[in-house]
């Protein structure tokens, strides 16, 4: 089953919660193009539709479709990156804040996605959502904001075995989630601005 993955992407406005000085603008960025080159480079995805209205965010970017950001929310994004879509094959929402996110992270989730009419992973506390799949994507229900493993839940998504360590499930609001992601091994971009910022010190 090949997947179509939207990535809502706020970019260097985003993060404000991540203690991380003048490194938070670079960091939520290369949190993001990590999180799409991911996307981007497993085999089971054939398009990859990035919302953003940042240009840092855009410049440079290869192998994907960028949609203008709205700039009305979370939600708003995310229904203009699925109008890209076509409605009967299978799609995903994923958000760009997974640093450590690896394409056989991805591909495995989506795999167990393959067996469910409607599905998602919550974030490592369980009770955010980091990805929201169905297999078509007309049958989504994003209900991104607080509590959105409850909502997805109540809207016929099915929670996916997803190990609780796996990088799909580690998204990054705060410095210890940034640590978790370090950790577990984060991708270039990220390693890049965490070698001039020395945040990972």
């Amino acid at each position: 089953m090949q997947w179509s993955v939207v990535i809502p992407v706020k970019g260097s406005i985003g993060k404000s919660r991540l203690d991380a000085g003048d490194a938070r603008a670079a960091l939520a960025v290369a949190f993001a193009r990590d999180t799409i080159a991911a996307a981007i480079a497993a085999r089971s995805v054939a398009r990859v539709v990035v919302v953003t209205g940042d240009e840092h965010v855009r410049a440079g970017l290869a192998g994907a479709r960028v949609v203008d950001d709205p700039g009305a929310g979370l939600l708003a994004a995310v229904r203009a990156g699925a109008a890209a879509l076509d409605a009967d094959r299978p799609a995903a929402v994923m958000l760009g804040d997974l640093p450590a996110l690896t394409p056989e992270a991805l591909e495995a989730a989506l795999e167990l996605a393959a067996e469910e009419p409607r599905s998602f992973v919550p974030d490592a506390l369980a009770t955010g959502t980091t990805l929201l799949a169905a297999r078509r994507a007309d049958a989504l229900r994003p209900r991104f904001g607080p509590d959105s493993a409850e909502l997805h839940r109540r809207a016929g998504h099915v929670a996916l075995p997803v190990a609780p360590d796996s990088p799909l499930r580690i998204d990054v609001d705060e410095l210890a989630d940034l640590h978790l992601a370090i950790d577990l091994g984060v991708g270039e971009h990220t390693r890049a601005v965490l070698r001039a910022a020395a945040v990972a010190a």
